[in-house]
């Protein structure tokens, strides 16, 4: 059964209002309570998803496929070292753009749901493989092993900022934005001896 992509919203989003105001972990809020507190009937909701955990996953993964979506329209435009530059500052301003108001819920549920487990490191093998296309194409002439370590410290350095991003409002996202530009932008001027 195909499912209303709004809809779908709409009910995440009305299940993470409803779970910010019981207070309670991923693993003890029942969907029958949740369908209570939202005053749906449960049938609606478990046609949608399959239990909590197929919630957190789905918006995870709607928050990454928009990104997804974002790079490779990126990688394919960029023609020079400056349209490289670019999307890197681009992707993350839009990667804190696109962070839903309840991204600390999703995320703190990440590292102990099974399936946003494997989802978080399929999302982090394809965000390694995209920085380093963007990092070769943007400062260019780094012999590998440099190109591999930055690419390592960019990526590691993306997931601490996304970790500070989740947990603040969206206009302290942006103010914290242009310090961590800044902070990459110096760290990929070496070429050769990082």
């Amino acid at each position: 059964m195909k499912v209303d992509v709004q809809k779908k919203v709409n009910i995440i989003q009305k299940s993470m209002n409803s779970i910010r105001k019981m207070d309670k972990t991923v693993h003890t809020i029942s969907f029958s309570r949740l369908a209570d507190e939202m005053e749906m009937p449960l049938k609606e909701l478990t046609d949608i998803f399959l239990d909590v955990e197929d919630m957190f996953l789905n918006e995870q993964k709607r928050v990454t496929r928009k990104m997804e979506e974002f790079l490779e329209k990126g990688i394919k435009d960029c023609k020079t070292p400056n349209d490289a530059k670019d999307l890197m500052e681009s992707s993350l301003l839009k990667m804190i753009d696109i962070l839903p108001d309840h991204s600390d819920l999703v995320y703190s549920a990440i590292f102990y749901l099974p399936k946003c487990l494997a989802e978080r490191d399929r999302t982090k093998k394809y965000y390694r493989q995209k920085l380093r296309i963007i990092i070769k194409k943007g400062w260019p002439g780094k012999i590998d092993s440099v190109l591999e370590r930055q690419t390592d410290l960019v990526l590691l350095s993306l997931y601490g900022f996304l970790d500070y991003c989740v947990k603040v409002n969206k206009r302290e996202r942006k103010e914290v934005l242009k310090d961590f530009i800044n902070m990459i932008n110096l760290h990929l001027q070496d070429r050769l001896f990082f």
